[in-house]
Order: C-alpha cells, then structure tokens, then sequence
C-alpha cells in the first residue's frame, strides 16, 4: 500500500482549481494545464463549433496608453524572435504532410518562426516549422508540422491538439543567432543578418507578417463516434503578431534544421532566405484566442 502525491493538496485551496490570475511559478503553471487539456477535449467532443481561450476564464488586462507602451518597450519588454518565409526543395515531401482534408495551396511555402515570448512569471520559448495548406474551407492556413517547446506540460498540451512539439534541452533566441538543442546537439537554427533586402521585400515581408492567428491542427475525438477535427487556431490571415512594434528589422535568415528531422528535407541547400526580427509589446485590453473547428465546405 501507498500514496504517490503528483500535486500538494495546498496547491488547491479549499479544493478549488489554479486559475489563470493565481499562477506564480512553474508547478502552478503545469497544474493549470490539466484544464486546458480537459476542456478541449470536451470542447471536440460537443456541438459547439469555438472555444474561447481554452474554455478558462480571461480577464481582460488594462489596456495601456502610448506613453505606457513606449516605456515597456524601452525597458526591453515583449516577445521577440525571427520569421521567414522559404519556397519548398521537395514538393513531394510537401505533398506528404498534407493530410485530408488539407490540400495544395497556389504557392507552396514554408514557413520558420521562432520567439521568446518574455513573459512574468513564467517565461515560454516556442519555435514553429510550418507548410501553407489549402482548408476545406477555402483559406489558407498554415499546418504546423515541427514544435520545439522547453517542457512537458506545453508540449503534452500542444500535441493533444495536433500540434507536434517535443521538448528541448535548450532553447535560445537572439538577434543574431536563435539555436534549439536537443539531446546535445542543433536541431534548429536560425542566423540573422540585418540589411540586404530591397524596398519592395521588406513591403513584402511586412505586407506577410507572421503566422499569428491562422494555424490548423488535427485533434482526435474521444466521444463515442471518434473522428479527427481539423481545428483552426485562429479566424484566418493575420498581419503580424499584433501589439505595439518595439523593433522591426529585415534581413537575411540562414535556416538549418538537423538531417534527422524529416521536415529539415523542405529546406533548400545552404537555406537563405530573407525574414525579420520583431519585438512587440502587448497593448492589453480583451486577451484570449479562439480556436474554431474547420467546416468542410466546398472549396472554390
């Protein structure tokens, strides 16, 4: 006989759950990610066709004026990282990853992300390979395929709901250089140099912005008639990653994913691409995301 005690009790005052507003540290973080796999699961297996900020509750933060915002971004606040966009070596292997009801967009094009979300109180780091992907409801979304997280609790809650990440030993992003180490060594790498790009690119790249608003991913059904949800983590194109725009540069990002990692086969030889660096900072105000289960409509 025994006891294995995974979480304190005390962590659980009068019995009730973490909420959002009452995380201070990483344990409290991990506890609350029980819920938020336990509400999309649930949300998958009902009716209802959104789910608002992963069915938690999510004040909203005070939203801050122009002097207020100009400070945070002058004591360094707001998430950072890189973007790029590069064409496909490997339109077979871009074809393999494009499930149904998923299918070839006009312009294949993959996509490389990587940001530190610098966030109080607990920091999260999270780099995203995805493909372009034609939606049964005629938008073009972007199906993320490789997600490199720092822990188990956000990688287990992304992977239940089709998003592929697994945990690094170390993840770093920097101006000049982003790395994530996995078991010792590269597996993704990022090397940005400033400048090198015309007037009309650095249009295009902020015409293109970021993925933000606009990934798809499979969830698995638990009812009783299983089946696999294409789910949308967004409405669809958006612009950039919102907020107030701390630092804005182009330039040219060598891309290098480890030969291990299948998707690493889209890349071009010595990949060079042109990309961004970018720092926002949070303008406050209603916060939450949406994800939306994918209709299959007719594609025009």
């Amino acid at each position: 006989m025994g006891t294995l005690v995974t979480y304190p009790r005390e962590k659980h005052a009068d019995g009730k759950p973490i909420e959002r507003w009452e995380i201070k540290e990483e344990l409290d973080r991990e506890i609350f990610a029980r819920r938020l796999l336990e509400n999309v699961r649930n949300w998958i297996d009902s009716d209802e066709d959104v789910i608002q900020s992963m069915g938690m509750p999510n004040p909203p933060a005070p939203e801050f004026m122009q002097e207020e915002l100009e400070a945070k971004a002058a004591a360094g606040e707001g998430t950072f990282g890189h973007s790029t966009i590069i064409e496909p070596a490997d339109l077979d292997l871009y074809r393999g990853y494009l499930y149904p009801p998923l299918r070839m967009p006009e312009k294949p094009q993959v996509m490389v992300s990587y940001w530190d979300m610098n966030k109080e109180p607990v920091n999260f780091m999270e780099g995203r390979i995805m493909i372009k992907a034609l939606c049964p409801d005629g938008i073009e979304s972007w199906l993320t395929i490789n997600i490199p997280v720092p822990n188990f609790y956000t990688a287990l809650e992304g992977n239940a709901w089709g998003w592929p990440k697994y945990v690094a030993d170390e993840m770093t992003v920097t101006k000049e250089h982003s790395e994530v180490i996995y078991e010792g060594k590269p597996s993704l790498t990022l090397d940005f140099t400033p400048g090198g790009v015309d007037d009309a690119t650095i249009a295009q790249l902020k015409e293109q912005g970021t993925e933000g608003g606009n990934t798809v991913s499979f969830h698995m059904a638990t009812g009783t008639t299983p089946h696999m949800t294409l789910l949308r983590q967004g409405t669809g194109p958006n612009k950039g990653r919102g907020g107030y725009v701390a630092e804005w540069e182009a330039g040219m990002i060598r891309t290098w994913g480890r030969p291990e990692d299948k998707w690493s086969g889209l890349l071009p030889e010595d990949c060079v691409t042109p990309g961004f660096w970018q720092r926002t900072v949070a303008k406050g105000g209603p916060g939450g995301g949406a994800m939306y289960k994918v209709k299959s409509l007719q594609v025009k």
